[in-house]
């Protein structure tokens, strides 16, 4: 604990100090370390308490149920905790209510956001572990364990008082920030398809054993025997997960960050997180279900059977069904705008940096388990199937060649766009592309120049060293083509760059309102623009704006820069704004 302490504070005093240097000298670096001492020792406190409330229900809980978890020196520690931790929580909490009386700025603070999103997110953490402990004693009949209900009970209010306290609105807008939101969605998110993932994959192995009868297969989705019962029983058991986690992705996702407006987290969370994970996650599995099929029909079986050699189809199976559900809905998610916005040109980017990695692979493991292997010379006698390395090859370019295709094409359809040409992401994407390839082709001539200097100076230059050339030639011969054609691209986007006055500058509106939601998200849809939403504390009820007539006068605006201000009946002003 004490080195958790230390580790946060050290931390706190890190950032503190960029704050400092970013704010030019402004901040006030007392106040800063001040702030997460106070805050620091809260959580601390916090969670000291709530472990001790918890110990000392789970003893009443356990003498309730048909056994207890709890001895005599165990109960006089959460004792401990309680007396000591709540007497000290009580009289820090106190202390930091009169201070946010007298300075209403403090509950503004970062440091009092932060805390609250660490404690919201640790005590969702316990509700979490807690609930699928509970849960399975309910649903999977699992033994009765006293202390996951009295931890359950002891997070849930935690986690309650910090939600409410998150929901709060200071000077600087609602305590809790969005990032924080998008946190709690990625752990619902991770979680849920995880648990759905094992509930599905017990499905797919009891309808494969029916197929494929002669042999059970066994690969950890649960007993090795695949009846319908273990079936039901293992679906059964990764059901308390997948309730807890769905619940956690519903409010956190589906309840608040999903309308919470569109942003640069909020995007990061989509694309990166749901878009790639799910893309990544089924290419991965298709690939391996085609590889499997692939070795069937070209690899020699030595008396395999069909039901043997397919019995990891369940998995692959599962996961590209698990991994396109999170994709498609996620890539649902994406704002749609009448011209082709950032979060589209990020996605197609991000979509054909996978195919083309695994495109290249494939090309790769063409060069040197087949081509090369068969000229080079073979000393270690590496004994390769030819028909195992096709059907890599094959698996590779089949999958990664045409989710680069389609991806590419895509991109390279709006090439002659100024908006497109100068784009940060497209840049990105082939810098990034063109300097890694070029940096394998560098380092796999410098291992292969080096090798034959080396056997030179030693005059051991043998076939042994020639033998392992394979693999850097197989290297360069890979991502070569990739470098070149690539390097034409950026070098061909940046010659055709109109001059900086004819390259399409987007809006930006900052949007002054009571509240978002669903109606900012159209906004951003309809008018193509980029908002940047402020929240106004001197309204109270508050009518959302007619979408469609903003939509318009923003366009109609005529400026790259707007301010948007909406009174409470949702009428609204449009002030075009210029740099001063």
């Amino acid at each position: 604990m004490e080195d958790a302490v230390i580790f946060w504070l050290v931390v706190a005093l890190i950032v503190g100090a960029v704050v400092y240097r970013r704010s030019g000298g402004q901040a006030d670096i007392g106040t800063m370390v001040r702030r997460s001492i106070e805050y620091g020792f809260l959580l601390v406190l916090v969670g000291i308490t709530g472990f001790g409330v918890a110990g000392v229900l789970a003893r009443v809980v356990g003498e309730i149920g048909p056994d207890s978890s709890a001895g005599t020196e165990t109960t006089a520690l959460w004792l401990t905790f309680v007396i000591v931790g709540g007497a000290s929580l009580a009289g820090l909490m106190a202390w930091i209510r009169r201070r946010f009386a007298k300075d209403p700025d403090e509950e503004g603070a970062g440091g009092w956001s932060f805390y609250v999103a660490v404690a919201e997110l640790g005590a969702l953490t316990g509700m979490i572990v807690s609930s699928i402990g509970t849960l399975s004693w309910i649903i999977s009949g699992t033994d009765f364990i006293d202390y996951m209900i009295a931890h359950l009970i002891v997070w849930s209010g935690v986690w309650a008082v910090h939600w409410r306290l998150g929901c709060r609105s200071s000077r600087g807008g609602t305590v809790r920030r969005q990032v924080y939101l998008l946190l709690g969605a990625a752990a619902g998110t991770i979680g849920l398809a995880i648990s759905a993932s094992f509930v599905v994959g017990h499905l797919l192995n009891w309808a494969y054993d029916g197929s494929m009868p002669g042999y059970i297969p066994d690969y950890g989705f649960g007993p090795d025997e695949a009846s319908w019962d273990s079936a039901v029983y293992g679906a059964r058991d990764a059901t308390p997960a997948m309730l807890t986690f769905g619940a956690v992705w519903f409010w956190y996702w589906w309840r608040n960050a999903r309308g919470s407006g569109h942003s640069v987290e909020r995007h990061a969370f989509v694309l990166v997180g749901g878009v790639l994970g799910g893309l990544g996650a089924a290419v991965v599995a298709g690939s391996g279900l085609l590889f499997t099929v692939l070795l069937w029909f070209l690899a020699d079986q030595d008396g395999t059977s069909a039901t043997e050699h397919f019995d990891t189809a369940p998995v692959f199976l599962t996961v590209c069904i698990v991994g396109l559900t999170v994709w498609r809905y996620h890539r649902s998610e994406l704002p749609e705008n009448e011209l082709r916005s950032e979060v589209e040109r990020t996605y197609d980017h991000l979509a054909s940096w996978v195919g083309l990695v695994a495109a290249t692979a494939g090309v790769a493991v063409f060069l040197g388990a087949v081509v090369l292997h068969q000229i080079m010379p073979n000393p270690h006698d590496w004994d390769l199937p030819l028909g195992e390395a096709m059907s890599g090859v094959i698996t590779f370019l089949a999958v990664g060649g045409t989710v680069w295709w389609r991806n590419w094409s895509r991109i390279e359809g709006h090439a002659d766009e100024p908006a497109e040409l100068g784009s940060p992401v497209r840049r990105v994407y082939l810098m990034t592309v063109f300097g890694s390839t070029a940096l394998i082709v560098l380092g796999s001539l410098l291992v292969m120049v080096y090798v034959v200097v080396f056997g030179l100076l030693e005059r051991d230059l043998s076939a042994d060293q020639l033998a392992w050339f394979r693999i850097p030639l197989a290297l360069v011969g890979s991502t070569a083509g990739v470098t070149v054609y690539h390097g034409r691209v950026l070098r061909e986007g940046l010659q055709s760059m109109p001059p900086p006055a004819e390259q399409a500058e987007s809006v930006h509106v900052t949007l002054v309102a009571a509240s978002g939601g669903e109606w900012t998200r159209e906004l951003i849809e309809q008018a193509g623009v980029e908002v940047r939403l402020r929240l106004r504390t001197d309204i109270g009820d508050f009518v959302p704006p007619s979408v469609e007539d903003l939509s318009g006068a923003v366009r109609a605006a005529g400026s790259d820069e707007l301010l948007v201000t909406v009174s409470g009946d949702g009428t609204f002003e449009v002030v075009p704004l210029t740099k001063g």
